[in-house]
């Protein structure tokens, strides 16, 4: 330890560097300070424990090591690189000397406290993490641009934290050390700039060079110091990108993508016609929404990166976000190329369009699935509306009838000429439904739905309509407009083990059944107290329709799911009507949906409200607003948000009491804007 510590008296001369030597196996050290993958790592101390004199000596220790570290990795650096310029030797051998200074504060202080350097286990994540650096540049970007920049910040909240517990000695030490740390960071920055690639930005370049498991997110720590880092040099659009990057520090991730266009895909059954810079307005503008599905470890693939102003919003509410990586649009598309093992992929659904989009990364999954599982001709007949009607009439017919579950004789019939889809319109007539709904089967409700009303003909526009479906999809279904009361989904996700219900939303439609919008922790808030009844009479203590649905149907479903192949997310949307005689009736399937769903974001963004509030998700239209607001996309947004400033609650993980937050960057969209809601009571949604 002394020779490693001790730095020479006279005068240091540059003058024979010798050979380049090789990064040895290992970190020559004496038998008790020996690095271990297991070390101790360091978690946040709250101030109760280092009241302790003995735990600040154990974070101390832990420091230590660190600053220890950083002395033997510049070392290394000095004799790995003999050709680097004279200039960066020299500063290099300043800084080693800064960090020799360091680890002795450290361990002097550290006794003082009763702990002993090598008595605790030392974790060899630094030295893992940096010794293998190929050239000056890696050095600089590793040590001087990531783990000390991070340092600005640990040692800044570290030294408050002392302060508080009335360890002025170690507040001190921290202090200077986020004084040098200044000074360090700012000298790789000088040299990175120098060596970085021509025509790239410093975040571009420090992204692209840092190699996984390292990664932008190891350059911070817990509270953000953007002073310490404007000090140091950085530009504020580097320190703005760094503040809201997340990516994973050791789970494998999951790649997200968002493909709202898969129904038109699986119709043709083919990704013939996929073109990146052709996708939909839908797509284009609401490409972030996954990124409430994944977690901070994981990745999403977007067209274009959100500002760094929308990401700090959304981590000022509490949200973890992904890691953004950007592809360039055009008709042969892929997925960028991603240098690492992923735990899976998740696109809004398999259809043609995502297996094509995706299949450069399926190498990369440590338990890929096949992929003839992920599209087949079964899978496809799954995201059609016809064989969702079959399934639930099959399934009624078989089952014990019950007197609030409505029977086949509403569901969805198949029609595959104009012919029949008069016939069948005729027949719902004399069952005492004259008006009908009209569904291609690869439909959304926006553009694949039709009503026709009772005393209407068939005639007009309609008709070219009917023959396109019949012609392109080979059948419609028919099905009898009801009186709808209450519209809900039923969230799922099917996996090896079978079939796992995740949660219940509340549906908003308007008057012809189009998405209006999702109430989350409100389900049966400000009903009427006969259709909570209805929902909520118990049978076995639960609420009757979880029951049923939970004892009854989602069996039934796994086992067909589990014939089929199928594995990944699913939603069924229902609704409760009122019958000629004024019953309440529940349709317990109007479609499967075997992807995700906007149901399933809301879901998501539910589990963010505080225990008491409630929640509303909807998507506007350009159009919409125009006409309700007279105001652009961007400027409905800010009044948003400007109605309702967000609240967050006092707990260790806060979550939202109420406020507004946007969903896709107000900047960026141009047809489509999303955004989610929160009050404390149902009344204070603008529903």
């Amino acid at each position: 330890m002394e020779e490693k510590l001790s730095f020479p008296r006279e005068e240091i001369v540059d003058t024979k560097r010798g050979e380049a030597i090789k990064t040895p196996r290992t970190l020559s050290r004496p038998s008790h300070l020996v690095l271990r993958e297991n070390g101790v790592k360091a978690s946040h101390p709250s101030q109760a424990k280092l009241v302790d004199e003995k735990e600040r000596g154990r974070l101390l220790h832990f420091f230590g090591n660190h600053e220890l570290l950083a002395t033997e990795l510049m070392a290394l650096a000095i004799l790995k690189f003999p050709e680097a310029p004279t200039s960066f030797r020299r500063g290099l051998l300043e800084t080693l000397k800064d960090e020799q200074m360091h680890t002795q504060l450290y361990l002097h202080r550290m006794r003082q406290c009763g702990v002993e350097f090598g008595e605790l286990p030392l974790s060899d994540y630094f030295w893992r993490s940096v010794s293998s650096m190929e050239d000056p540049l890696d050095y600089v970007t590793r040590l001087s641009l990531t783990f000390e920049q991070a340092n600005l910040d640990y040692s800044r909240e570290y030294g408050k934290i002392f302060e508080t517990v009335g360890d002025s000695a170690t507040a001190n030490i921290l202090d200077k050390i986020y004084r040098d740390e200044i000074d360090h960071v700012g000298f790789g920055l000088k040299w990175f700039r120098r060596w970085k690639a021509e025509g790239k930005t410093d975040w571009e370049a420090f992204r692209e060079r840092l190699v996984f498991p390292l990664s932008p997110a190891r350059a911070k720590g817990n509270f953000f110091n953007r002073q310490g880092r404007s000090e140091a040099g950085l530009d504020s659009s580097f320190i703005k990108d760094l503040e809201v990057f997340s990516q994973s520090r050791g789970r494998t991730p999951f790649v997200y993508w968002f493909n709202p266009d898969a129904e038109r895909f699986a119709a043709q059954d083919s990704a013939a016609g996929f073109d990146a810079k052709a996708l939909s307005a839908v797509q284009r503008d609401l490409e972030f929404l996954p990124a409430f599905l994944s977690r901070r470890d994981d990745v999403l693939l977007m067209q274009e990166r959100p500002s760094a102003a929308f990401l700090k919003s959304l981590k000022a509410a509490g949200m973890e976000l992904p890691e953004i990586y950007c592809y360039q649009p055009n008709e042969r598309s892929k997925a960028p190329a991603l240098k690492r093992k992923l735990g899976g992929i998740r696109p809004w659904a398999w259809t043609p369009d995502s297996v094509a989009f995706l299949s450069e990364l399926f190498a990369r999954v440590t338990r890929p699935r096949k992929v003839d599982t992920l599209w087949n001709e079964r899978v496809r007949e799954l995201h059609s509306k016809a064989w969702g009607a079959r399934w639930a009439a099959a399934f009624l017919e078989e089952g014990e009838p019950c007197d609030w579950i409505v029977g086949g004789e509403v569901l969805g019939q198949t029609a595959e000429t104009l012919e029949e889809v008069t016939r069948l319109r005729e027949a719902f007539a004399e069952q005492s439904y004259p008006s009908v709904a009209l569904k291609a089967p690869f439909g959304t409700a926006a553009n694949g739905m039709r009503r026709l009303l009772a005393g209407e003909a068939v005639s007009g526009a309609l008709v070219p309509w009917i023959e396109q479906v019949l012609r392109e999809q080979g059948s419609l279904v028919v099905e009898p407009w009801l009186d709808r009361v209450y519209d809900f989904s039923i969230q799922l996700e099917m996996r090896e083990e079978g079939l796992r219900v995740l949660g219940y939303t509340r549906l908003l439609n308007n008057a012809r059944g189009q998405f209006r919008g999702i109430v989350t922790n409100g389900f049966c808030q400000g009903l009427d107290p006969e259709l909570v009844k209805f929902i909520m009479q118990r049978v076995e203590g639960r609420p009757r329709l979880y029951h049923w649905y939970e004892e009854t149907l989602l069996p039934a479903l796994e086992k067909s799911l589990l014939e089929i192949g199928f594995q990944g997310p699913m939603g069924i949307d229902a609704f409760i009507f009122r019958d000629g005689a004024g019953r309440l009736l529940l349709k317990p399937v109007v479609e499967f949906n075997p992807r995700y769903t906007m149901g399933r974001v809301a879901l998501e963004l539910g589990q963010r409200n505080a225990a008491t509030s409630v929640g509303f998700f909807e998507v506007v239209s350009k159009a919409q607003v125009k006409k309700r607001f007279g105001s652009s996309l961007a400027e409905w947004g800010e009044r948003c948000l400007e109605a309702c400033p967000l609240r967050l609650s006092e707990e260790k993980r806060p979550r939202i009491v109420e406020g507004s937050l946007l969903l896709n960057d107000p900047q960026q969209a141009r047809q489509f804007l999303a955004a989610y809601h929160v009050r404390t009571s149902l009344e204070e949604l603008p529903l």
